[in-house]
């Protein structure tokens, strides 16, 4: 671009040499802060993170509003629960379940998450989740507590969340007296960690009309 009085104007183009396109790449990814990644994360971009968490016991909260008394007895308790894939991007968050309680390769299936507001395509309905504003590797403790400090409201749009006879509750009326979640019961996802990084569908129900 050059300047001629007060008037500017395409100049003459230069090609584009490798050192040009490396000093490019290294000024985008100024933005991007130096973090020491732990285990758990797998992926770390400017936009995404994608992490797994191992089986561990955590606190879950059931919506009660139509006096359910099932939903009752299990509302804020703490249950064993399987192995977990998160992925967060922007305002939106992912979930998946695994089968096998170790860091996922790229080739590993995927379950559906066995929770309420939870859909096919593993986006969660975020509702009441107060929703973590920084994008640091800091950030997933909080996305995580965000999750499952937020009442489980509606089965969302999932065709199968689980295996189990007797439905979504059925799962968690069983750990209640286990010490593990029952992995056998998870539904398969047909998806594979390295489809799910890359797959950023935001709509809610995968089955979507259309």
């Amino acid at each position: 671009m050059t300047h001629e009085n007060e008037e500017s104007r395409l100049g003459e183009g230069q090609l584009v040499t490798p050192q040009m396109l490396v000093d490019l790449m290294t000024g985008l990814g100024r933005s991007t802060p130096l973090e020491i990644l732990p285990e758990r994360v797998i992926v770390r971009t400017t936009d995404t993170i994608v992490w797994w968490a191992p089986a561990c016991q955590r606190t879950m909260f059931f919506s009660d509003r139509g006096e359910d008394v099932a939903l009752k007895k299990l509302n804020g308790r703490r249950y064993h629960h399987p192995p977990l894939l998160f992925k967060a991007s922007g305002s939106h968050l992912w979930i998946r379940a695994l089968a096998v309680n170790e860091r996922p390769k790229a080739e590993s299936p995927l379950y559906i998450a066995p929770y309420w507001n939870c859909y096919d395509n593993g986006v969660v309905c975020t509702g009441s989740m107060r929703i973590p504003r920084e994008k640091s590797v800091a950030a997933i403790d909080g996305w995580e507590r965000a999750f499952f400090q937020s009442e489980f409201t509606h089965a969302a749009g999932a065709i199968k969340h689980t295996h189990y006879p007797s439905g979504l509750l059925g799962p968690w009326q069983y750990v209640m007296a286990k010490d593990h979640f029952p992995v056998r019961y998870l539904v398969k996802a047909k998806q594979t960690l390295v489809e799910f990084v890359g797959d950023n569908d935001q709509y809610r129900n995968a089955n979507r009309a259309g």
